[in-house]
């Protein structure tokens, strides 16, 4: 490994060898990510996501998604369209927003996989506990700022990382399918790559 996941910095070091995993930290944005031997399989990937229980039917898992939806929300309008990318088999984020009137559209490569999606321009796009999932975080924020239209908002929900000491007994560590992983600064980092602004909404 001699660049950066997620920034393409080649400022790297080893954090953290555990359970013959390995993983990297970058010196200049601040993410962890595993080593890209480590990767599970696409089938894997998918069988572990079926266990997710993602149910808009769920008060819990509705509350949660609303930590996204709020703030989302009030910076649109209801004529924009959205997208929701990496939505899942069960796409409750984009039932909420539906259920408001907005319009959104649904991408994910396992359950939804309509390229024709990636094809338009959005005024709103979000990615609720997805980008811990990417193999290649670089190159997604770039194929979302593709997709975004100008004057147009990008929410993302995922957990921040904890204290060095913390990160290998980390709950979120442990999901095989969790890869990258993000302190604050490393979103401004990929802000300041693709010349966003960025917001952190506090929590709700």
């Amino acid at each position: 490994m001699n660049i950066c996941k997620v920034c393409k910095s080649s400022n790297l070091k080893i954090f953290l060898k555990s359970e013959k995993l390995t993983y990297w930290e970058c010196n200049v944005c601040g993410s962890k990510f595993l080593d890209p031997q480590n990767y599970v399989s696409n089938n894997y990937e998918k069988k572990h996501y079926l266990k997710h229980n993602n149910s808009i039917n769920d008060i819990n898992y509705k509350n949660f998604l609303l930590k996204l939806f709020e703030p989302v929300k009030d910076k649109i309008s209801i004529s924009d369209m959205g997208l929701d990318y990496g939505c899942g088999f069960s796409p409750s984020l984009a039932y909420i927003f539906k259920s408001y009137g907005f319009k959104v559209e649904l991408y994910d490569p396992f359950f939804f996989p309509n390229k024709d999606v990636l094809l338009k321009k959005y005024k709103f796009i979000t990615c609720s506990e997805v980008v811990e999932h990417f193999f290649n975080p670089y190159e997604e924020f770039d194929k979302i700022n593709n997709l975004l239209d100008s004057n147009s908002w990008f929410g993302v929900m995922t957990t921040f990382l904890p204290k060095d000491h913390l990160f290998e007994n980390w709950y979120y560590r442990r999901d095989p399918t969790h890869v990258v992983f993000y302190k604050k600064e490393t979103f401004q980092y990929i802000a300041f790559q693709r010349n966003w602004q960025v917001f952190f909404h506090q929590k709700i």
